[in-house]
């Protein structure tokens, strides 16, 4: 089995490098590179890949968001996350969005290799043990952090269901299970813990 992978990192010399040691691994193929939240999108409804490698920073947003974006377009595939600068909300964040890694640029080539061959949702690999998975909690799914981003932006369940053209039932839902999976009680305290975990970084 190959694990094809997508790198998005807008530094090109270290995603060129990256790519470069992944092709010399064996069992992995890098063919794919995006420099952007927006490229990486639009490689992501072209291509095929089974795992993603992403950095946290990027020009256009951040890589936590792609990881929302890219698992609607490819539920199938593994994302990682890359970051110079690990803390522990980004980790918890990027769980939460449904990463299966969190790594730091400062780590060793092997940790990525690894990470590309073995990282899941069940089991994630963390720089350091930032973050004990059972406090990670449950991903989000895109539609429920669509929906989280809505309510970020001060919308309310009635306004949500008009701007996504779903039933009132329907955003209801969704919004218990975010509270349930931030573990809060109301929509004011869920919308302030994702902003704390950076789940809400391009609205904040």
């Amino acid at each position: 089995m190959t694990h094809e992978v997508l790198v998005v990192d807008d530094h090109t010399v270290f995603a060129e490098l990256l790519q470069l040691a992944l092709n010399d691994s064996e069992g992995i193929s890098c063919r794919l590179t995006a420099r952007s939240v927006a490229e990486a999108v639009a490689v992501a409804a072209r291509h095929e890949f089974s795992v993603a490698i992403i950095d946290v920073q990027l020009p256009d947003g951040s890589g936590i968001d792609v990881v929302s974006r890219l698992r609607e377009l490819r539920p199938e595939a593994r994302y990682i996350m890359l970051t110079a600068h690990p803390r522990d909300q980004l980790a918890r964040a990027a769980l939460a969005a449904g990463a299966c890694g969190f790594l730091t640029k400062n780590g060793s080539l092997r940790e990525v290799v690894q990470a590309v061959r073995h990282a899941s949702t069940k089991q994630p690999v963390l720089t350091g043990n930032l973050v004990r998975v059972e406090d990670a909690g449950r991903p989000l799914t895109p539609r429920e952090q669509e929906v989280l981003e809505l309510l970020g932006a001060g919308l309310g369940a009635q306004q949500i269901t008009e701007s996504l053209g779903l039933s009132l039932h329907t955003v209801r839902d969704h919004i218990k299970s975010i509270l349930a999976k931030l573990n809060c009680r109301s929509q004011l305290d869920a919308v302030a813990k994702a902003r704390r975990l950076g789940l809400l970084v391009s609205v904040a």
